[in-house]
């Protein structure tokens, strides 16, 4: 017999009503008003505990009896277990919301920023997908979707992963750190949107009692005003179907503070009594009914979220107008920027320029129309780089025409920019550029020599520098550190940039 029944239907609708009068009554949705738009989440992680699988069950019939989706990321071994079980009523409740992914084995040693640590760019990428694919893979084939998201496990946070991503079809990286992150709002970042550090976006309710409800619910308020008074925005929520169950984190009986046993010492973790798994789902229903029902709020899956925050700048051209802007902006500031209802990074803004120099070139004119092509950020921190210089012009096109070459070649910024004999950083490349253009744009010629301007490379600091802090997950061994992965992380800054919410009202 199962740990834990099945709420019935009839239950769920008791426990839907069970509203407590405390809460505000406030006016009916406003159509004409920005929508708020929330995200739960799940970390479907604990492949030890039957009773965690029946928990996930429980999570998903109450967002289908009350008419919405959530989404599940699920663990690779989990969605093993689950299929080893013979547990196709819980597959077949998961599938009815949206399937993310979280790792093949979450907390087994090495995890992602572990085994990442000390590898270069390539090799990262390509352990990443070596580690994780089968778990994905697995994910994909039993839970019969292609996952809509990643997250980590923990704070083992890896730039590494994005790449990956983008081979497997994920467009969304949905998941809560501090590595990076823009000022608690949807970004692009390594071609992958990042649902991801939103701050005081983040938000969750306790569910021990009516009172801790009651305040998840006070604290949802301000957050939700707030992002309507800034034109709609996404709110992050996210628990973990084994807290249902558990006194304690199934990872952390077991693998805490870099400890790896074998598989057959693991420990079960001590599990809640059966009244307080009761209390805390006909709790949490309440909490999620007040959610929902709030004016202007409408939860969205990871799979939405990705058609809520399309990249425009790959749908359309730029035009002269906007190429001119985006030099001025990178001559005071190698960042990223907006122009109109589509932003763009420092390297696509990098781009766009030398392209705009090699076609002034060969027509004598500015080009009017100009597409992006995506590509990372540098692999390599650049070393030997000249401080200052004046180069001829046809050094200058030259190094031009070689951007767009080894970018296009590469998929990657090179680590410098070669001047003739000299290397070039690519801050101080993009910021010359940017003056470059500027000139021939107001002269209608090119210049005889270019001077090389010190670029101020600001983009980099909402990248977390390596700090204790950063790794304080409980799994992490004693003092673990990550400066060379956090610097490849830095640059790949070079890729950030805002997402921008459309502004329509349907997906």
């Amino acid at each position: 017999m199962r740990a834990m029944a099945i709420v019935s239907l009839s239950v769920l609708a008791a426990i839907m009503t069970a509203v407590p009068r405390a809460w505000p009554a406030e006016p009916a949705a406003n159509a004409a008003a920005p929508t708020v738009y929330v995200s739960f989440w799940f970390d479907t992680e604990d492949y030890l505990l039957p009773a965690s699988d029946d928990a996930a069950k429980r999570l998903a019939e109450i967002f289908t009896a009350q008419g919405v989706r959530a989404t599940f990321k699920v663990v690779g071994e989990k969605a093993r277990v689950l299929r080893d079980r013979g547990r196709t009523d819980v597959i077949a409740a998961l599938r009815q919301h949206d399937i993310g992914y979280h790792t093949d084995f979450h907390s087994v040693h090495p995890t992602p920023a572990e085994y990442e640590r000390d590898l270069d760019w390539e090799a990262g990428v390509a352990e990443f997908l070596r580690r994780e694919g089968r778990g994905y893979q697995d994910v994909r084939a039993i839970l019969g979707m292609n996952p809509s998201c990643y997250g980590q496990p923990g704070s083992s946070w890896a730039p590494e992963s994005f790449p990956a991503m983008r081979k497997w079809n994920i467009p969304v990286y949905l998941d809560d750190a501090s590595h990076v992150g823009l000022d608690g709002r949807p970004f692009w970042y390594c071609g992958i949107l990042g649902a991801f550090n939103l701050s005081n976006s983040t938000t969750r309710s306790g569910l021990d009692s009516d009172e801790e409800v009651q305040e998840g619910c006070r604290k949802f308020e301000p957050i939700r005003q707030r992002l309507m008074k800034e034109g709609g925005g996404l709110v992050s929520i996210y628990y973990h179907p084994c807290e249902w169950v558990h006194k304690q984190f199934w990872d952390g009986v077991n693998f805490a503070k870099g400890a790896n046993p074998p598989r057959e010492q693991w420990k079960k973790p001590p599990q809640k009594d059966p009244e307080v798994t009761e209390r805390w789902f006909a709790n949490f229903a309440k909490y999620l009914q007040y959610v929902r029902t709030r004016p202007n709020v409408r939860l969205v899956t990871a799979r939405e979220i990705a058609v809520l925050y399309p990249d425009g700048a790959y749908t359309r051209r730029f035009e002269r107008d906007e190429i001119r802007a985006a030099a001025r902006a990178i001559a005071k500031e190698v960042s990223f920027m907006r122009t109109g209802d589509r932003t763009l990074s420092a390297a696509e803004i990098t781009w766009l320029l030398a392209e705009a120099i090699a076609g002034f070139e060969q027509t004598g004119q500015m080009s009017q129309s100009l597409r992006l092509k995506y590509f990372d950020g540098p692999t390599t921190t650049p070393t030997g780089t000249v401080s200052e210089g004046e180069f001829e012009w046809s050094a200058w096109l030259k190094a031009c025409r070689s951007f767009i070459d080894t970018t296009q070649h590469s998929g990657h910024m090179p680590a410098v920019v070669r001047m003739g004999d000299k290397a070039v950083d690519p801050v101080d490349f993009a910021a010359t550029l940017g003056g470059v253009v500027v000139s021939i744009d107001q002269s209608g010629h090119a210049p005889k020599t270019v001077r090389l301007a010190k670029g101020n490379w600001t983009v980099a600091k909402y990248v977390a520098d390596d700090s204790p802090a950063l790794w304080g997950w409980v799994i992490f061994p004693d003092k673990f550190r990550a400066p060379k992965m956090m610097a490849l992380a830095r640059l790949q800054s070079w890729t950030l940039k805002p997402a921008i919410l459309k502004t329509e009202k349907r997906l």
